[in-house]
């Protein structure tokens, strides 16, 4: 119900296992005593109940979100600024902007209020529903390092509030239709009324029912500016919806007796190892995948590093990342998890150390690709450019605008191949959901996987939401009440969706030439399960998806005090090397009048941007070129009066001194 105020949270900040490993935490439901609201309340958090209004506090203390209901003031903005001073007398925080999302019964209108961050790095929400003359309102406070460690868990709270008399959409017991050419044209005209919404380059789609891939389609080019069609035999990169290929092959070598499931790293990988040694001999093959030990994202590294890293070097760096909470308390997806998880289990299928990727890719191939029918999946850049079939990858710029990216930069994912470095094809993918609906059998009747262990890898992990939890490489949710297990990818310029509903034989493969749509992916997804089910609401799908819109280009805006040049007098005492021990090196230089930031991996200029309520001065400065648009660089001086370079914020905060 809160997604607005989960997508803003995200932007600021992005239950019980089957198989041996960890406890998960368990969530309790809070009830309104007077029987308006209920919520749900993670492990470790607690709730106070003061005379007028509920306070759920996080474990630190550092995070609350207030519950209150009110009667209507003047109007829905009057009677948010009346709840903050029931629950804080002292706010006075300048409101930044406002936003007033599509509501659904028993909700009237809905606002949100964002504010200005506070200098202590505290954030601000306030979100008001108008139910008749009543004001449901939830008012957020938190620290943004807090907010980032324990993001999912907000999200399990906001995303569970439910105002009492909310309807349920459900679509139990429902029969789906078969996919015919009425459907499939609704859907086409869909596509491409959306396609120039979203400026998504192209596109392609495939459709498996009742185990047969019953259409496939091809929408816009391999590449701006070109005349090359996009076609169902185009490859492209599919992040990390390639995790779940990584937790199949696991789930195969169970199968074989070459692992299992609850098997210590370090039994297969002596020299595996955390950074806390106490964790090291907990952590088993599944929770290597379960994004449920609290081991966080941390993609800098690989983007900044990845010319340097190797497979095993990922592997390693583990023993160098700090735990933000505890097993099972909090989702926390980690990429170098996944793929030392997709490593280890390669040399328990027979892989050495020193040659992890190649075996992984070998593996990969043996156990799933080939068995699967999947003969254009593939790790390796130059099987791709050899076959001649690829989409160019498309970065998103400041203004909503898509540009060609450089096939190399997607090559920053390579050290990570098993989170998320497989190109493919529609075609493909459709086969390998073939399987999955199949529980494990492929098109052509090959056992791929058992059963058992392929359903292993769909019970839920740790919650992502109050109705997602998180698997081994799936995320197990619903749709309208029915089982749907699902996982997006993302590069720096492609994106993939990869859907299916289990019980109704139905799935969906949709990929894009396009960074970061996947809004458009899963819009185009719930269409065609609307569509197969007779469940279209045309008016209200439309009155969302142009709220989407105006949001997504309102976000992708530059900051309103972005300057279009720099200070040569000011930037030219920047220049020089420097160095972070997590990120590596960093060269800075004036060049022809812009100042150029250089870590090897990719280059890009900054521009400043001023404070707004100082415009002469320098807030921070902004990468504007791919693959990090928006990356916040600031130059500050050290406690011992020398330069440093302060790159990204909160948890993703690091610092560069200079080289000497």
């Amino acid at each position: 119900m809160l997604k607005i105020l989960l997508r803003t949270l995200a932007l600021a900040a992005l239950w019980i296992l089957a198989v041996g490993g960890v406890a998960a935490q368990e969530t309790t439901t809070y009830e309104d005593p007077q029987g308006r609201y209920s919520l749900p309340v993670p492990a470790n958090w607690t709730v106070e109940e003061i005379e007028n209004y509920v306070t759920v506090l996080s474990p630190e203390g550092t995070i609350q979100l207030h519950f209150l209901v009110l009667p209507l003031a003047e109007d829905a903005a009057a009677t948010v600024v009346q709840a903050w001073s029931l629950v804080n007398p002292d706010f006075d925080v300048e409101i930044d902007s406002t936003q007033e999302p599509p509501s659904q019964p028993p909700v009237d209108s809905t606002l949100v209020i964002n504010y200005k961050r506070g200098t202590d790095d505290t954030l601000y929400q306030g979100l008001a529903q108008t139910v008749g003359d009543q004001v449901y309102l939830l008012l957020f406070e938190g620290s943004l390092i807090d907010i980032q460690k324990r993001n999912a868990q907000i999200n399990v709270i906001a995303s569970g509030y439910t105002i009492t008399g909310t309807p349920t959409h459900d679509l139990t017991g429902k029969t789906p239709h078969a996919v015919d050419a009425d459907i499939t044209d609704a859907l086409d005209a869909y596509v491409q009324e959306l396609m120039p919404q979203f400026k998504v380059p192209g596109a392609v789609l495939a459709i498996v029912q009742d185990g047969q891939i019953v259409y496939t389609q091809a929408y816009g080019v391999r590449e701006l500016g070109t005349d090359a069609p996009m076609t169902t035999d185009t490859q492209m990169m599919i992040g990390s919806s390639g995790k779940s290929l990584t937790t199949t092959m696991m789930a195969a070598l169970v199968d074989a007796g070459l692992m299992q499931w609850d098997e210590p790293a370090v039994a297969i990988l002596p020299t595996f190892t955390m950074a806390d040694p106490e964790l090291t001999p907990q952590i088993t093959m599944q929770t290597l995948v379960c994004a449920c030990t609290g081991v966080p994202r941390r993609d800098y590294e690989l983007i900044f590093n990845s010319s340097d890293l190797s497979a095993e070097d990922i592997v390693e760096s583990l023993s160098t990342f700090e735990v933000f909470t505890d097993f099972g308390e909090a989702f926390q997806y980690s990429n170098q998890m996944v793929g030392t998880g997709g490593y280890i289990a390669t040399i328990a299928g027979g892989g050495t150390w020193g040659d992890l990727f190649d075996s992984y890719a070998a593996l990969l191939r043996d156990r799933v690709l080939d068995p699967v029918g999947m003969p254009d999946t593939t790790l390796y850049f130059s099987d791709v450019l050899a076959r001649g079939q690829y989409a160019t990858p498309h970065a998103l710029h400041l203004g909503f605008e898509y540009a060609p990216l450089s096939l190399d930069v997607e090559k920053l994912l390579i050290p990570v191949a098993p989170a998320g470095g497989h190109w493919s094809t529609v075609s493909d993918m459709a086969n390998y959901l073939i399987m999955q609906l199949n529980t494990g059998v492929a098109a052509d009747g090959t056992r791929v996987v058992s059963e058992k262990n392929l359903r292993v890898t769909r019970e839920p992990q740790v919650a992502v939401s109050a109705e997602a939890s998180y698997g081994l490489g799936w995320f197990v949710e619903t749709y309208k009440k029915l089982p749907l297990i699902e996982h997006g990818g993302n590069t720096l310029g492609f994106t993939s969706d990869v859907a299916f509903l289990p019980d109704s034989g139905l799935g969906m493969v949709v990929l894009t030439n396009a960074q970061a749509s996947n809004t458009f992916n899963a819009l185009v997804r719930a269409r065609l399960f609307d569509l197969v089910f007779d469940d279209v609401d045309a008016a209200r799908d439309q009155e969302i998806l142009q709220y989407v819109i105006d949001q997504l280009g309102q976000l992708i805006q530059a900051p309103k005090t972005l300057q279009d040049h720099v200070d040569a007098d000011v930037v030219r005492a920047y220049s020089g090397t420097y160095a972070s021990d997590a990120l590596g090196t960093l060269m800075v230089a004036l060049e022809d009048g812009k100042l150029m930031a250089d870590v090897g991996e990719f280059r890009t200029a900054l521009l400043p941007v001023m404070k707004e309520d100082e415009p002469d001065v320098i807030d921070y400065y902004m990468a504007i070129d791919p693959p990090l648009p928006w990356l916040k660089f600031r130059f500050e001086d050290s406690e011992s009066g020398s330069l440093q370079i302060v790159v990204g914020e909160g948890v993703t905060e690091y610092t560069f001194t200079p080289v000497e």
